[in-house]
């Protein structure tokens, strides 16, 4: 992606394996304390939706009121995807301001959800808007770049893009289609399993990467370029178009496919340029690592159960060693160095592979290593023996 990778000084490609849940990153925790947590679900608040953990409460901390105590300003723009008002929204979690969507995706024109509802807001108020939804966050984004900022700022950009449904910039056509769909009730037209093409998806990425650009530039403009850190990621694997060649599986899955996706950092004054690291990672590591940065600390009512990279990426230190843990309703996964257990769906075996010599998955070790996979789905239970249940 030229606009993400050009004139960038100070780059740290990182090529981890990652927790498939954006939301991770803001509160740097797994679903924990399934008792307590339980009794304190919102009251009013629905049910989560089957298949889903329990939600925090509004008042969990955040990265955004972590940072807010060091005297941040916060912002975020593009998806929220944490619950709905008037229960949920980025205002009662920390952020100054939100503009953007509540839902897991919107058309990008019309901007209404699965539901066929419009999803767009500032704040907590409903607005329209008719422009290419990419665009327009990557314009916001810009702008709350290009301010006057007495102090330091945390600024979330969540774009939708590359996800379904599949609609390219000027694909109005698609979009009045898909929306009339949706309103009439097909809860499944954003979906758009009978739409897309190879072609659609590269101009999404390429407009995605056009839009970062404006972010990026409006760093360099303002002059905030050499000493603002940038973290580029994705909440999961790729899906239908994109190429994940040797990774086997994609987004839902916990294979390589569905949870190891690039990340780039950036940080002119710190980050030597044109580095390469294959240290795994999850997305709670980030969330201490840029809490360490900015001299906050996590709750200690609430300790964070990620790492921070802090000393790794700039103090020459090793990274930290830990086991790294995933689940969804029908998988499992515990990462350990070079290798990873893997429960696959309900009704499969569990399975041991060699990640660093085999990332396909293929080469299944669980016979020839018996002690070993046992210590793993050990780890694996310990873990989520402390975690909210799905629902």
């Amino acid at each position: 992606m030229p606009d993400v990778d050009r004139g960038t000084p100070g780059i740290h490609r990182h090529r981890p394996a990652l927790h498939p849940r954006h939301s991770s990153v803001w509160k740097q925790r797994f679903a924990r304390c399934a008792r307590r947590r339980r009794r304190a679900r919102v009251r009013g608040a629905p049910r989560p939706a089957r298949g889903t953990a329990v939600r925090r409460r509004p008042e969990h901390p955040t990265l955004a009121s972590l940072l807010k105590t060091v005297g941040y300003d916060t912002a975020m723009y593009g998806k929220w995807h944490c619950g709905f008002l008037p229960w949920f929204s980025p205002l009662r979690s920390g952020w100054d301001e939100f503009f953007g969507n509540f839902s897991g995706a919107v058309d990008y024109y019309s901007k209404v959800d699965n539901s066929g509802t419009h999803d767009l807001y500032e704040g907590e108020v409903p607005v329209e808007s008719i422009t290419y939804y990419t665009e327009t966050i990557g314009d916001r984004a810009a702008e709350y770049v290009r301010r006057s900022h007495p102090v330091p700022w945390l600024l979330n950009v969540n774009l939708t893009s590359p996800h379904w449904p599949w609609e390219a910039p000027g694909d109005r056509a698609t979009s009045a289609e898909l929306t009339a769909r949706a309103k009439a009730g097909d809860t499944a037209a954003l979906f758009h399993f009978d739409g897309g093409t190879l072609d659609i998806y590269r101009k999404m990425v390429e407009n995605m990467d056009r839009n970062a650009g404006k972010v990026l530039a409006a760093l360099r403009d303002t002059g905030q370029e050499r000493d603002t850190v940038v973290l580029f990621s994705s909440d999961n694997g790729g899906e239908r178009f994109s190429y994940q060649w040797p990774l086997s599986g994609g987004k839902g899955e916990l294979s390589e496919g569905g949870i190891r996706v690039p990340n780039i950092l950036r940080r002119p004054a710190r980050l030597r340029s044109h580095q390469v690291s294959h240290e795994p990672v999850v997305t709670q590591d980030w969330t201490a690592t840029l809490l360490e940065l900015a001299g906050a600390r996590p709750d200690p009512a609430c300790p964070g159960d990620g790492a921070s990279l802090a000393g790794y990426l700039l103090r020459g230190e090793p990274a930290p060693a830990r086991d790294l843990f995933w689940r969804t309703q029908a998988a499992r996964a515990l990462r350990r160095g070079d290798w990873k257990y893997l429960r696959g769906t309900p009704d499969s075996d569990d399975a041991l592979f060699n990640i660093r010599i085999d990332p396909r998955e293929q080469a299944d070790r669980a016979a020839a290593e018996p002690a070993l996979i046992a210590s793993l789905r050990a780890k694996w239970e310990s873990i989520n023996n402390d975690l909210i249940p799905y629902a």
